[in-house]
């Protein structure tokens, strides 16, 4: 008995680490399996030292989706998993609860697609722990294809969840998914199927757990994250409706609509897995000029573009981020195409004609949005998690700023109040394509302030980033104290953004102009700024005050009835 009981003991193991889902501003639910039933606990707490909170399993099972609520928003949390023979967890066991809704607080997001298992999968998680180094990433967020082999559990065991927890992101991020084609390989292609392992791995917000409209499926989904609305669409498989989403009309597509109608955060971003522009493994013209595939498989990509284009426009998405081609694509703000390549004009269909790099190339001056004009919306393919293939022969698609069908890797985001910046990382961690956009970022070219003399100006610039004053000062904002009307100017490094300051000091007061004034106090200065003489009572600036001082200049700081005033008095 004694043999049994340490062989059952023994055989609580973890077999797959945990990972979070629905991470939102008070609660999460952490996930993870054993190799049999078990009641596993979770000890939680603000300190890796203080886990001064206890979670009991009352379920005995393999699957574990526990729930930890009555959090606080945007604060980070350690845990430790425990069975009578494991505790898993140290100090790189945490995360960090959702902002507030419409916080400006900063958040970053990465993001990888169509995921073949291999090296080139490995090097391209490798490549996003190299540059991002010890920063914290917010959520994970993938556009389909999460598995290839037949997208069995032991798929996403094996080529899914083994491959990223070995390192931060399942473990500390939380994850939203989007299901791609070969998601639904070798089982049913019905939407929520519970048979289909990819809805059995995954938690979503179907019931508007994290803010959007309900869709009551897993399929598709939306959800608030700081000032961000991010939407997940299913652009494969069919809905409860019997409809695909690229068939038409479709309970889907109303749901879309009917969310991006609620919706009313600063940001909104969609991912999903079929791409409505793209010239990598896959033709959006549904014109493959080489017969490696049939039209088949790009009519979807078509049709999808006649739907969903027109509502992205409407609704103003600012980014659309998808996978499905193998190559990684991105375009400048696109507004109004929904026709093939060849119709493509950038001066009817680009908003912009910055590069939006905002690396001091010519041209490359950042996205400047708002809430008032069509701005178009910035198109990302991002299907090379797991590598590339060969693109077609007229890659790259004229709508595409930026293509390489080289080069695997991942997409990195990271959102501060009005300012947005998307990077393309390689699997060395370096940044081979980038864009910067700013939302109702309101430049002030010419700001006009007076101020009394003596007095000094805070000056503050609109943006976030780098700054260079003509003061030679690099911070946000600088104090100013100038004696006569000055002009100040502040620019980032690239000059892209330019804002002027022009201060207006209000002239000093003559002797004549200063006779019989009442004070409570006053205090004397010479011109240079020493302190002169101090008058603690109350009494007026008249001859006889003025008899005691020496002959030249002096500046008299009066306070009289709780009021300050600067005078510069001649003798």
């Amino acid at each position: 008995m004694l043999c049994l009981l340490l062989q059952d003991l023994k055989a609580q193991n973890i077999t797959r680490g945990p990972y979070l889902q629905l991470l939102s501003t008070n609660s999460t639910q952490l996930r993870f399996r054993t190799d049999v039933d078990s009641k596993p606990n979770i000890l939680i707490g603000k300190s890796p030292s203080s886990l001064n909170r206890t979670i009991k399993q009352t379920i005995s099972t393999k699957e574990h989706e526990i729930s930890i609520d009555s959090l606080t928003s945007n604060t980070r949390y350690y845990y430790k998993i425990v069975t009578p023979t494991q505790t898993l967890g140290d100090s790189t066991y945490f995360f960090q609860t959702a902002p507030t809704k419409g916080s400006k607080s900063k958040i970053s997001f990465w993001s990888t697609g169509d995921m073949f298992p291999g090296q080139q999968q490995l090097d391209s998680y490798e490549g996003f722990k190299k540059y991002i180094g010890n920063k914290y990433t917010n959520l994970y967020i993938t556009v389909g294809d999460n598995v290839y082999m037949g997208a069995s559990d032991i798929d996403f065991q094996t080529n899914f969840f083994q491959v990223y927890q070995n390192g931060p992101i399942l473990k500390q991020s939380g994850m939203f998914p989007s299901v791609g084609n070969h998601d639904y390989d070798n089982t049913s292609q019905k939407q929520d199927d519970p048979m289909i392992p990819y809805f059995q791995n995954f938690t979503l917000p179907t019931k508007g757990e994290m803010n959007g409209i309900p869709s009551n499926s897993e399929a598709y989904y939306s959800f608030d994250y700081g000032n961000v609305h991010f939407i997940c669409l299913d652009s494969y498989a069919w809905g409860k409706d019997n409809q695909r989403l690229f068939d038409g009309p479709s309970e889907q597509s109303t749901w879309l609509k009917k969310d991006l109608e609620a919706n009313k955060q600063d940001w909104t971003i969609v991912f999903f897995h079929y791409p409505p522009y793209t010239k990598g493994s896959y033709d959006s013209d549904a014109k493959n000029p080489d017969a490696t595939y049939n039209n088949r498989y790009n009519i979807p990509l078509v049709n999808l573009r006649n739907l969903l284009v027109p509502i992205f426009d409407k609704y103003k998405v600012d980014l659309v981020l998808t996978g499905h081609s193998h190559v990684y694509e991105r375009s400048k703000p696109l507004l109004g195409h929904t026709g093939t390549s060849d119709t493509f004009d950038p001066k009817l269909h680009n908003p912009a004609s910055s590069s939006g790099k905002y690396n001091g190339e010519e041209n490359s001056c950042p996205y400047l949005f708002d809430n008032t004009n069509q701005n178009g919306t910035i198109y990302v393919v991002n299907g090379v998690g797991g590598g590339t293939k060969k693109p077609l022969s007229d890659f790259p698609h004229k709508a595409m700023y930026y293509s390489n069908a080289s080069v695997n890797g991942s997409f990195y985001v990271e959102i501060e109040n009005n300012r947005f910046d998307a990077k393309f990382l390689d699997t060395n961690g370096d940044v081979l394509d980038k864009f910067t956009i700013f939302k109702n970022l309101n430049l002030k070219p010419n700001t006009n302030l007076t101020i009394d003399y003596g007095k000094t100006a805070d000056l503050v610039a609109s943006w976030l980033g780098q700054y260079n004053w003509s003061t030679n000062q690099t911070s946000s904002t600088i104090t100013v104290n100038p004696t006569t009307s000055s002009a100040y100017q502040v620019s980032d490094p690239q000059k892209c953004l330019v804002e002027k300051f022009n201060v207006t000091v209000n002239s000093p007061l003559g002797t004549q102009e200063s006779r019989e004034i009442p004070f409570d106090q006053l205090t004397i200065f010479n011109l240079q700024g020493q302190l002169i003489k101090e008058f603690n009572q109350a009494g007026q600036v008249n001859a006889e005050l003025l008899s005691v001082l020496q002959p030249g200049g002096y500046i008299f700081r009066v306070v009289y009835q709780q009021q300050e005033k600067v005078l510069k008095i001649i003798k």
